[in-house]
């Protein structure tokens, strides 16, 4: 089987700036935030936004948008830990689920078609 190659344009739209896990019992959830850069992205707003993204680990990913304050995510990621959610790495995200940016990318653009 050939291994799938994702496209170095997905990594660099997507800004991970927190991924944590929890796994508990039949559970292995992931959830994170992100920043989302392309120039094409045109919006009628001065405010910066940042996504929450969240799903069972290798499924279909949720999202929220978020007008960023560093003192709104951090406040959404110390919830997180506070709810068992383990820090980990992109590398280790993806090891998990391999098709995570082919994942955000597919669904995210349907978020942003659909709206929040």
């Amino acid at each position: 089987m050939r291994k799938k190659v994702i496209s170095a344009t997905a990594h660099s739209r997507f800004e991970i700036k927190w991924v944590g896990r929890c796994v508990f019992e039949n559970s292995d959830k992931i959830w994170g935030w992100f920043f989302y850069n392309d120039p094409t992205l045109v919006t009628s707003s001065s405010h910066l936004y940042a996504y929450a993204f969240w799903a069972r680990t290798g499924k279909t990913p949720s999202f929220k948008r978020y007008v960023y304050t560093s003192w709104t995510m951090s406040k959404l990621v110390t919830d997180k830990k506070d709810r068992k959610y383990n820090e980990i790495t992109v590398e280790k995200t993806l090891e998990l689920w391999p098709s995570f940016y082919e994942d955000l990318d597919n669904r995210f653009v349907f978020f942003m078609l659909v709206g929040d």
